[in-house]
């Protein structure tokens, strides 16, 4: 920030200041000129998030705003209002892009089911396979786990006798830990997709 940047910010504050005491006293347009001052600099933010998804920015800009006009009550530092919407801003967007990783996983891991019925000799097949497996176990944090799902799932593909063999683990274990590794994923799919439907 330059010295005409900085002194025009510091000039705006006591500005800034008064809209966000007067829309904590319900004006909305106050509330308007706050929205107004600062919406393009967070699109920025938000634009930068998503690498230039303008649909999502706007998602994620709607919902800042929607979390700092419902939280304004609580600021007890109006000239700070800036920082303090950088840093909503800022939480909206990573978790939102965690969220998105978590359902693309998810996504993934319901595809892979599909992709262990094809033809094991489509080569095509078993490289799409392959990469879902990868982008799945990112998710996942138990090495036992993530040595059985890559044995089950990747190159060669292993039968649950052949995971239990080479993993020195017992056969049941082997067939129980993915079990509950796919109804997990699934259940997690719907959760969630539940939860969007909420109202």
């Amino acid at each position: 920030m330059n010295a005409v940047s900085a002194t025009r910010e510091a000039a705006s504050a006591p500005e800034i200041g008064r809209l966000v005491r007067a829309a904590q006293q319900g004006e909305r347009d106050a509330s308007r000129a706050l929205f107004d001052r600062f919406q393009r600099s967070v699109m920025g933010y938000c634009l930068l998030s998503t690498k230039g998804d303008r649909e999502r920015a706007m998602d994620l800009l709607q919902e800042t705003f929607a979390r700092a006009f419902r939280s304004l009550a609580g600021l007890s530092e109006p000239e700070r209002f800036q920082g303090w919407l950088f840093t909503i801003a800022a939480n909206v967007c990573r978790t939102r892009g965690f969220q998105e990783q978590r359902n693309q996983r998810t996504l993934d891991a319901l595809a892979l089911e599909r992709e262990a019925e094809l033809d094991p000799e489509d080569k095509a097949a078993r490289e799409r396979r392959i990469a879902l497996v990868q982008q799945i176990l990112e998710g996942v944090q138990d090495p036992t786990l993530r040595q059985i799902v890559m044995l089950k799932y990747g190159e060669p593909e292993h039968t649950t006798r052949g995971i239990s063999e080479k993993l020195s683990i017992p056969h049941g274990t082997v067939t129980v830990r993915l079990m509950r590794f796919r109804d997990a994923i699934k259940r997690d799919l719907c959760r969630r997709l539940l939860e969007e439907g909420e109202p």
